[in-house]
């Protein structure tokens, strides 16, 4: 079969869907990826040999109707040049134009939203836009995934998906349990909190700095770092100054961008800590954190909580709380080494319960093979 995956971005592909694309390749598939390259330099990556790659521009977050209009075109050429037997979109533009072009080919197709995002939680014009074209999108997809219940509750209740399309992945897109090893955490040194993903302020840059400031006061020799790419792009971004007066200011380190975040999660003494107000799908840090043996401090998010099982791998705290998170962290500190190195067992263990990619690539296997 030939099987064409399309994305908002091919680091988002190969990053996040990498273990789904590489099992097709195994099972003797044919793949083709269609994706724009990332604009900043430090998230570009290379697409898998063995595949074929369009590298489409998109305007990933523009308004302007004609760069829309000429993005559906591209697809539809796209579609009806390789003729693939089904396609994978995700995100919002692709989940409209994708959909829409492969229902005009007559071509199997299934959606996922990864979480619920901008165009679902803002009140502004722009966004309503959004949500009605969606919808108008949703209507012509085969198959639409979705990473919790939370989110699968709402699309079925806002009727922007008929319920027997829809398919709830309750482990999210999942981790491979045999490359994101269980890492042993103690330490004799400084707890490292870590903040992991977009610096956004919906998810949590600001709440995670202001809960510095407090615990610095009382724990001075406690680490405060974060790791994940500036994305100017996106609305509520945090701004390079924001970061650069923060730490100024003694409160945090950003250690930047890294494509090895394996290497990061090997580090001893390290605690990850989330405090997204962001509407996530299943927060891949989370997951991830949770495999390699990571306590974890989260939110009461849907896609940040099914990662914490409460005292037991970390604790969940409201969502725009600083306060509550530097309360969280202070308990963390104060438990005895043991205790902590508990929490780490306990991570992998919801990790191996519930977040392992092979029950992900089931689906993905029925799917293409009409099983579903």
């Amino acid at each position: 079969m030939k099987i064409l995956f399309c994305d908002n971005t091919l680091w988002g592909l190969v990053n996040f869907r990498g273990y789904i694309i590489d099992h097709f390749l195994d099972a003797g598939h044919e793949v083709v990826l269609v994706a724009p390259e990332k604009e900043d330099e430090q998230m570009r990556t290379a697409p898998p040999a063995a595949v074929k790659y369009y590298n489409v521009d998109m305007g990933r977050t523009a308004n302007n109707p004609f760069t829309d209009i000429r993005y559906f075109l591209k697809l539809l050429s796209i579609y009806r040049k390789e003729r693939p037997d089904f396609v994978f979109h995700y995100t919002i533009k692709p989940n409209i134009y994708g959909t829409w072009a492969a229902k005009l080919l007559h071509i199997k197709c299934c959606a996922m939203m990864a979480g619920l995002g901008y165009t679902f939680t803002s009140p502004s014009l722009t966004a309503k836009i959004g949500r009605v074209m969606y919808k108008a999108g949703l209507r012509f997809t085969d198959h639409l995934i979705l990473l919790n219940r939370n989110n699968y509750d709402t699309v079925i209740n806002k009727h922007f998906c008929k319920a027997e399309k829809t398919i709830l992945l309750p482990g999210g897109e999942g981790v491979s349990l045999s490359d994101f090893k269980f890492c042993d955490n103690s330490s004799d040194g400084p707890t490292t909190f870590l903040y992991i993903g977009r610096l956004l302020e919906e998810k949590g840059y600001h709440e995670f700095v202001k809960a510095a400031k407090m615990v610095l006061k009382k724990h001075p020799d406690v680490r405060f770092r974060l790791i994940g790419p500036l994305d100017a792009s996106y609305p509520n971004s945090v701004s390079h100054e924001d970061v650069e007066r923060d730490e100024k200011a003694g409160l945090i380190k950003y250690l930047g961008f890294t494509n090895n975040i394996k290497s990061v999660y090997e580090r001893h003494g390290i605690v990850v800590v989330i405090p997204s107000y962001y509407s996530e799908g299943m927060n891949r840090s989370l997951m991830e954190s949770c495999a390699t043996g990571k306590p974890i401090i989260t939110t009461s998010i849907p896609g940040c909580r099914e990662a914490v099982e409460e005292g037991k791998n970390g604790f969940i705290v409201p969502p725009k709380d600083p306060a509550a998170l530097a309360r969280a962290i202070e308990q963390y500190i104060q438990l005895p080494t043991d205790r902590k190195a508990e929490m780490s067992r306990e991570s992998r263990r919801i990790a191996e319960q519930h977040f392992d990619v092979k029950e992900v690539i089931s689906i993905y296997d029925q799917l293409v093979k009409g099983e579903r």
